[in-house]
């Protein structure tokens, strides 16, 4: 017996140190605060109380929002600022953690600081000096001549970017440009990204930008229109055109339709209509149906066309351009 009540004893002391240590179920509720006072409120929660408690905070809502529980907002509920940024197609993750960082993001007119999260549809607000920064940002069209790699050079190679200089600037497209941004523009090069590349044998439409919510709209998957205009080795035949305006897989993977049109009877150059650009995809997909491609040019990406640009010159964006091209994020 006195064996017994010592073991009995001993489950209970174990017990009671398992229920007063730091990973019991009790002070890992204790310890579950929000990261900052916003979360505080979105959760629920106000400062604490005299005795040590949390207390409801019943100014932030009637208990009828969708999505609370309980008065709290679930941790499920709660994201990123900078993500919430990025998906309105305001700009860039990169850009809002940029803007975060330097204090210029307000949620609910507080200024909050990188990794903040909130609702999905909180009210978030970029400072003026924020607003300014994002619309300085610019992009540029280049006519990449064939030969040009659209980034990254190996050596001995030359990237499309080398031809934004002063003396190929399409001046003609650019009437009313502030002289400072041309001058930024040749400038800094390397700090714009290229949106869609075309191999170093083809030619036509590059678009190098700075603005990252433009960049993600013409590759983020969105099925963004691209026109080619393809010339081949041979005659294109019927039995050619069913064929391309077909089910095509490569890799063993289906592509989505693509819209070909042959530009006049018997005619060796065809128009491509493509809303994905896998690696090579117009020059293999010919090349499966028994044609070569002899010349590639890519002229219009969305409702942006290269026109009259001459090859191995390059214009600015229009704000026209940038605003639809970056609206297509939400078609």
């Amino acid at each position: 017996r006195r064996d017994g009540a010592t073991a009995r004893r001993r489950r209970r002391t174990i017990d009671q140190r398992r229920e007063r240590g730091f990973g019991s179920e009790r002070n890992r509720a204790a310890t579950r605060t929000a990261t900052n006072a916003w979360e505080n409120r979105a959760r629920g929660f106000t400062s604490r109380s005299n005795d040590g408690a949390f207390a409801n905070d019943e100014r932030e809502g009637d208990g009828g929002d969708e999505g609370r529980r309980g008065g709290a907002w679930e941790d499920d509920e709660l994201e990123r600022v900078s993500k919430i940024l990025a998906r309105r197609g305001t700009c860039s993750r990169r850009e809002a953690e940029r803007l975060i960082e330097d204090g210029r993001v307000l949620v609910d007119g507080e200024t909050i600081e990188l990794g903040f999260k909130a609702r999905a549809n909180a009210r978030i607000e970029i400072t003026g000096e924020g607003t300014r920064w994002l619309r300085e940002k610019l992009t540029v069209i280049v006519n990449k001549p064939p030969g040009y790699v659209s980034n990254l050079p190996a050596e001995g190679e030359i990237a499309a970017a080398a031809c934004v200089e002063p003396r190929n600037a399409w001046m003609r497209a650019m009437e009313g440009t502030p002289m400072d941004d041309l001058k930024r523009v040749t400038r800094d090069v390397s700090s714009f990204n290229v949106c869609g590349r075309l191999d170093k044998d083809s030619r036509g439409l590059l678009i190098l930008t700075e603005d990252g919510a433009l960049a993600r709209s013409v590759i983020g998957g969105n099925g963004v229109l691209k026109k080619y205009v393809v010339t081949t080795d041979a005659d294109v035949r019927e039995s050619h055109m069913r064929s391309l305006n077909g089910r095509v897989q490569l890799d063993g993977v289906e592509l989505l339709p693509m819209n070909v049109q042959r530009l006049g009877h018997g005619s060796r150059t065809l128009e491509f209509n493509l809303r994905e650009g896998k690696n090579r995809q117009i020059r293999r997909v010919c090349e499966k149906f028994g044609l070569r491609v002899v010349d590639l040019h890519r002229v219009q990406i969305g409702d942006v066309q290269i026109g009259d640009l001459p090859e191995g010159a390059w214009r600015l964006m229009s704000e026209r351009e940038v605003r639809e091209l970056r609206e297509l994020e939400f078609e």
